[in-house]
């Protein structure tokens, strides 16, 4: 006669090789489970980023081109409005101005606003410094990833034309010089008729830029 305790021990050896297996195969299947978990938590971490990157990119290529559409409807407008120039100075408050670059390969219209919404039709003068083309100090600002993407390249004597009311004025860079946002020098009254060009900088600059790049001109002739 075999003792209780000899025959559970009998069993115990008997099923330990298939509790081994059975532990075997939790284990396997936890393995599973778990990568396929991360399998799916990637691929929907991967379905998130390309979704977003492509509602970023539209939202991007439709303000581009908005502002592009913009802009010509602005030179559309401007044409007409200076083949018919008048001298009374109401008018020319409300006229709109261009703005031509050689160098950077810049023609644009500027808006009379320094608003979020003017910005991003294209630069803006602003209004409480000197009328282009007058005596003084005015003062125009753009984007520094649009309009004034490549006004770095500026150098001394390069040429800037302001055409306003059927006359156009010749700028020709005097300088450059980088300040800091809260350096408000640079938009101070002047005796002489100058352009001062701002726009933030590094130009390449992830996040909002850190300084701002002036760009000086003066008249030197107008017709």
């Amino acid at each position: 006669m075999f003792s209780s305790g000899s025959f559970r021990e009998r069993r115990r050896r008997l099923l330990e090789p298939f509790a081994s297996i059975a532990q075997i195969g939790r284990n396997t299947l936890t393995n599973f489970v778990a990568r396929l978990r991360t399998a799916n938590l990637r691929q929907h971490a991967s379905v998130i980023f390309l979704t977003a990157g492509a509602v970023l990119s539209l939202y991007v290529g439709g303000t581009y081109f908005w502002t592009f559409h913009q802009q010509r409807e602005l030179m559309q407008e401007w044409r007409a409005q200076n083949s018919t120039a008048r001298a009374s100075s109401s008018a020319k408050e409300t006229r709109l101005i261009r703005l031509v670059i050689p160098k950077i390969k810049l023609d644009a219209v500027i808006l009379d606003d320094l608003s979020h919404r003017s910005l991003t039709l294209g630069p803006g003068h602003l209004k409480a410094s000197a009328l282009p083309g007058d005596a003084g100090n005015s003062v125009i600002a753009a984007h520094r990833d649009t309009f004034f993407r490549n006004l770095n390249e500026l150098r001394q004597g390069d040429d800037v034309f302001v055409e306003r009311d059927g006359k156009k004025f010749h700028y020709v860079v005097t300088g450059k010089q980088v300040v800091q946002p809260d350096d408000i020098s640079v938009l101070d009254a002047t005796s002489d008729t100058r352009l001062t060009l701002i726009t933030c900088y590094p130009t390449y600059y992830i996040g909002p830029a850190p300084e701002r790049l002036i760009v000086f001109a003066r008249l030197v002739e107008h017709a």
